[in-house]
Formats: structure tokens, C-alpha cells, sequence
């Protein structure tokens, strides 16, 4: 990757491949330079076909009973096709020869086209031939029955609310549109949009150029790309994981877009993990009290991947799985996936699987067991750190043991088994500093004892919909306001608010308010100092506090500037003092201003926080 390519003018490159219209209308369709391009992103995103590769099978089609377009064969024979020699970039099924909609055989879910769709002419075949689908089927993408003896075809996606959509305009261009959608996911350095996301989806729409294509439509997004030097801004209008996701070619590319957007997202940009690289060597890192190295040695510990198929529908294949019995509440599933996702299970329980984590690299190793304080699973992911969980009290502790982890082994007495390809080591974890609010998650009352609504309302501060999250914060704010009292919800909300705000241990969606939130805990916080509340929640609140000074070394190195940010502010309200020597500009001045400097509110205010939830820690000071 040694020049500069500026995506901003891949809308001209994909045009100067296109037939002119009267070209296509007699069948003179040169797909060349469409699979040129194709080659050349690929290329530029660094994908090589692998030297051990074996190509995807497909058989030749036995006389099917519709003619099969040029380009779907063409596509299939290209030496440098990355689907057919690394398929599991993609997660898709390919269909060859393509089958018909409706399916004789039962096994495609659509319909064929409606009688007054438009995409056909009046009184043609209604059928769609699908070529390809999504790994679990949710998306199926096909040609019109009736356009099956043209070259190239236009491409129709199923929508389960709207029947068949145009994808693309023709089949060659929309496996180039696919491999826009998957390889830089592999082999980018990657940053998703946070709080700032408004904003810089408004600088994007006036600053850059879309890529050309029709936007994407899978598992409900509809994803427009736009292009930037050397990056690729992935816009979702739909309800997708993400609402903006930017991959780019090299780090400083991220940088420098994020600079050109008005917003610093270095400390939030992800490393690439391209499937088919391996991890990197076992680099252990030495213990910081909440674990300390026992031994370690270059024997292997392999990556053992579940000889079965998922528990949990509709998600991608399976590369981990645990089960472990939790008293008086039944067996509790885990499963592990290649794009990075956690799931958890309680089959007894009657509701369904939910996504616990998901981070970019596959999850590759998952444990639990029994110990002395209960039950505790752990994952594991490639390169991407190791989080623990203390199952009673639903308290999570993330570990940064060093590079080259991909399985996890845990033992009754705590001892934790990682390694990989390269060796193995094995850890002492020390429960205390793990989990230090465990034993008060443990002993305070449920909600069901004080605002039975509360737990609903904190799990919607975590919704896609900024406007849910905000509806319920505005509940939350009336019902847990400290003022003039402090309500036994919000000492045992507290916890949760910090965490919500704060992105840790929330899963795998961060909050859209997070700076609303952490102000309403930080007023919280400063009534339980003041000691504002009756027995036995006094006690709580004195226990809650005393556990904070644990927690919040950890939250200072965080990655997440607004992380550390609420651990600066959080340590100003306990009366601490945190060093104001962090670069990034908002947690400097949360730093200052918990050390007594006024001047820095404005910078926090700017920053999107609330002026009177900063106040109550001037008042504390």
C-alpha cells in the first residue's frame, strides 16, 4: 500500500466500466472491465488468493431448464476470484446452477415477483433465479426469471417487508458491490461512529462522493458507501449493528479522515484481522493484580473448533461453544462466532439466545467452571483481549494479556490455561481485584423492592434508536433524580449508569447518550458521598463508594476517551486526583476540573455534557 488511492473518484472508475445504454440494449455487454476493477480493489485492499487455497467446487449446470448469463460463469472462472478462494470472507451460500422462486423443493423462504411489479414486463415469468444468499438465508440475491438470457442482468435482493428490491444493475457489478461489503471489514483498519456520529454523517453527505452503487441491502440495512483518500465511509439508514462504520487502508488514513470530520478517533480505531491471517506470537504480559503469570512454555495449545451447528439461529458459523449449570436457574449456553459475536442462552428460561459482546476478530475460545465463588465464564478473542464474568453477579472484567490468545482453559481454582499456536501459559486470577463490586451487586436488594420499571428503562438506554434511549433516560432522570431526596433506585442504578456511560460491559452496542448518562450518575454519585439517604441504602451507598477506587485505575486506561473522561469526573466527585495529563482534550479538562479548575467546564460543555450535572461536582469541591 504505498500510493494514495482516493475513493473519492471511484464513482468515475465504476461509470467508465458501465455499457452505454444503447450497448446493453442489443446485447453488446463487455463485462471486462467490471471484473478489471474488481481485481484492482482487491488488490488494493491487499487480498491475495492464498497459496494453499482450494477453489470452491461448483458443478456444471445439468441442462437447466432457463439459460444460465455469461457473466454469473465468468465470475465463477476468475483465477483472482477472493469468494471462491476464500469463501469464509463472505459468509455466503452460493447457489449453482441458480434455483427458481418460489422453490419446488420448499427450501427458499420468497415468493417470486408480484403480477404488477415493475421490475418485469407485463404477462413475463415471475420467477427469480437466486445465485447466491446470506450465510443463514435471511437475504437471498437473484435475476428475474425473464431477464435470465441476457449476458448480465440486473441483481434483485429479498426484503422481508417489501418483497424483491433492485440490488444492482447488472450481475457483474454487483460482485464487485459485494466485495466492497466484505473485504475491507477483513483487511482494514476500522473505527465506528459513537456519539459523534450525527455530525459526521452530515460533513460525509456535504464532503464526500458516493461510490456509485445502489445502497446495500442485507439483514435490514440499507448501506450507502462513500469514498475518502484511502477510506470508505459505510453509511446504514437501516437497523443495522452500526449506523457509521469506516474501514481504511492504513491507520493514518483513519486519522487524517477523522481530522478532515472535525473529531479525534485514534484511541477508537480498530486493528484489521483478515480471516486468513493467523495470530501473532504468544506475548504474555505480566500481571497488574488482578492476575499473575504462573508458568509459561512453547508447547501449543490449539484452536479447537465445535464439530457442530450453531444453538443460535440466524448468526454466523460457530468456533466456540461452553455450557455451564447456574444454581437455581438452569444450564446457561455460550456460543462463539467468526464475526466476533457472543451469544448467551438460558434454554430453561423460555426466552431467546442475546448477543453479549462482539468485536472484530472471530471469538475463538470460550471456558467455564465452577469456583470457590460461583460459576465464571470466560472468552477469548483473536488478538482482541480476554473478558471474564462473574455469573451471580453479572460483573465483567476485560484483561489485555498480550497478543497471540486464541484458547482459554479455566480451572476450579481459578487458574486460567491460554496459549495458541505459539505456546502456552497459565494464570493465577485473583477474584477480589477482578470483580471488585461483586459482593455489593450480591447484597443489595432487587429492583422489584423499589422502581420495578427501572431495569426495562436502563436496558433501553442501550437501544439503536437514539430516540428510545432518550425517552427512557427521561424516565430514568425523574425517577432516580437525587434531588431533594436520594431514591433506593438510583443507588442500585448507579452501577449500571457508570457502566451504560461508561461502554464497559454493556455488550455489544454503546449507549447514544453516554454523556447524559454518566451526568445523571455523577449526581448520584455526589448524593451518596453527602450521605443522603436513610438505612439500609446508607450502607449500600458507603459500600458502592468504597468499591470505586478499585475500578477506576482500570477506566483511566481505557482506550475510549469518553471512558476516561468518566473516571476522571467519577474521581473528582470521590474527592480524588486524577493526573490531568492525558492528550486527549476532553478527559485533560475533566482532569482539571475535578482538581478544582473551573475554566475547564467549558470545554466539557463543548463537548457535549450538561453544564448543571458538571456543577454538582463544582459544588463537591
Amino acid at each position: 500500500m504505498d500510493s494514495m488511492i482516493d475513493y473519492g473518484d471511484f464513482a468515475a472508475r465504476l461509470a467508465r466500466t458501465r455499457p452505454r445504454p444503447d450497448e446493453h440494449a442489443v446485447g453488446l455487454v463487455d463485462m471486462a472491465p467490471r471484473w478489471e476493477l474488481l481485481r484492482q480493489f482487491q488488490e488494493e485492499w491487499g487480498y491475495e488468493v492464498p497459496a494453499d487455497a482450494e477453489a470452491w467446487h461448483h458443478e456444471p449446470a445439468p441442462s437447466p431448464d432457463l439459460p444460465i448469463p455469461a457473466a454469473l460463469d465468468q465470475w465463477w472462472a476468475l483465477p483472482y476470484n477472493s469468494f471462491v478462494h476464500s469463501p469464509r470472507l463472505y459468509w455466503t451460500n452460493p447457489e449453482y446452477p441458480p434455483t427458481p422462486r418460489p422453490d419446488p423443493a420448499g427450501y427458499g423462504t420468497p415468493a417470486g415477483l408480484p403480477a404488477d411489479s415493475p421490475l418485469v414486463p407485463p404477462g413475463a415469468d415471475r420467477r427469480v433465479c437466486v445465485f447466491k444468499a446470506e450465510y443463514e438465508y435471511c437475504n437471498e440475491w437473484g435475476y428475474a426469471a425473464a431477464d435470465a438470457g441476457l449476458a448480465d442482468p440486473r441483481v434483485l435482493v429479498s426484503d422481508s417487508e417489501n418483497g424483491w428490491l433492485l440490488q444492482a444493475d447488472s450481475l457483474s457489478e454487483f460482485f464487485l458491490q459485494l466485495t466492497v461489503h466484505r473485504l475491507p471489514a477483513h483487511y482494514g483498519w476500522t473505527v465506528h461512529g459513537d456519539d459523534d456520529t450525527d455530525r459526521i454523517v452530515a460533513r460525509v453527505k456535504s464532503e464526500l462522493t458516493p461510490l456509485g452503487f445502489r445502497p446495500w441491502r442485507e439483514l435490514a440495512q440499507e448501506i450507502t458507501v462513500y469514498g475518502a483518500p484511502d477510506a470508505l465511509v459505510f453509511h446504514d439508514e437501516g437497523y443495522g449493528d452500526f449506523e457509521l462504520t469506516v474501514h481504511a487502508r492504513t491507520a493514518e488514513a483513519l486519522v487524517r479522515l477523522g481530522e478532515r470530520m472535525g473529531v479525534d478517533w485514534a484511541a477508537r480505531i480498530e486493528p484489521p484481522c483478515a480471516v486468513t491471517e493467523g495470530p501473532r506470537g504468544l506475548g504474555l504480559r505480566a500481571g497488574d493484580g488482578r492476575w499473575e503469570v504462573v508458568s509459561v512454555s512453547a508447547e501449543p495449545l490449539p484452536f479447537e473448533r465445535p464439530e457442530l451447528e450453531s444453538p443460535v439461529p440466524h448468526t454466523s458459523p460457530l468456533t466456540a461453544l461452553t455450557r455451564i449449570d447456574v444454581p437455581d436457574q438452569g444450564p446457561l449456553v455460550a456460543t462463539g462466532h467468526e464475526d466476533g459475536s457472543l451469544h448467551l442462552w438460558m434454554p430453561e428460561s423460555g426466552d431467546a439466545p442475546v448477543e453479549a459482546d462482539r468485536r472484530g476478530p472471530a471469538l475463538t475460545g470460550l471456558t467455564s467452571a465452577h469456583t470457590a465463588n460461583g460459576p465464571v465464564l470466560v472468552a477469548s478473542w483473536c488478538d482482541a483481549g480476554v473478558s471474564l464474568w462473574d455469573i451471580n453477579s453479572a460483573e465483567r472484567a476485560d484483561l489485555d494479556l498480550g497478543p497471540g490468545i486464541v484458547s482459554v482453559h479455566l480451572a476450579a481454582d481459578l487458574r486460567l490455561l491460554v496459549g495458541g499456536p505459539d505456546g502456552r501459559a497459565v494464570l493465577r486470577l485473583d477474584a477480589d481485584a477482578l470483580w471488585p463490586a461483586r459482593e455489593l451487586m450480591l447484597s443489595v436488594v432487587s429492583f422489584e423492592e423499589t422502581e420495578p420499571g427501572v431495569p426495562r428503562l436502563l436496558a433501553e438506554l442501550l437501544s439503536h434508536d437514539t430516540e428510545v434511549a432518550e425517552q427512557a433516560f427521561e424516565s430514568l432522570n425523574q425517577l432516580l433524580s437525587p434531588a431533594p431526596d436520594l431514591p433506593p433506585a438510583a443507588i442500585l442504578s448507579f452501577i449500571y449508569l457508570t457502566q451504560i456511560g461508561a461502554a464497559i460491559g454493556v455488550g455489544a452496542h454503546p449507549c447514544t447518550i453516554r454523556r447524559r448518562v454518566l451526568g445523571l450518575a455523577l449526581r448520584i454519585a455526589s448524593a451518596m458521598r453527602a450521605e443522603a439517604a436513610p438505612e439500609p441504602w446508607l450502607t449500600a451507598s458507603r459500600k458502592l463508594l468504597s468499591s470505586l477506587p478499585r475500578i477506576l485505575p482500570d477506566m483511566l486506561r481505557e482506550p475510549n476517551p469518553l471512558t476516561r473522561t468518566a473516571a476522571a469526573l467519577l474521581s473528582g466527585t470521590l474527592g480524588g486526583h486524577p493526573a490531568p495529563s492525558d492528550p486527549h482534550p476532553e478527559v485533560a479538562a475533566a482532569a482539571a476540573l475535578a482538581l478544582g479548575d473551573f475554566a475547564a467546564i467549558d470545554v466539557l460543555v463543548e463537548a457535549g455534557w450538561d453544564r448543571a450535572d458538571l456543577e454538582t461536582l463544582l459544588r463537591d469541591r
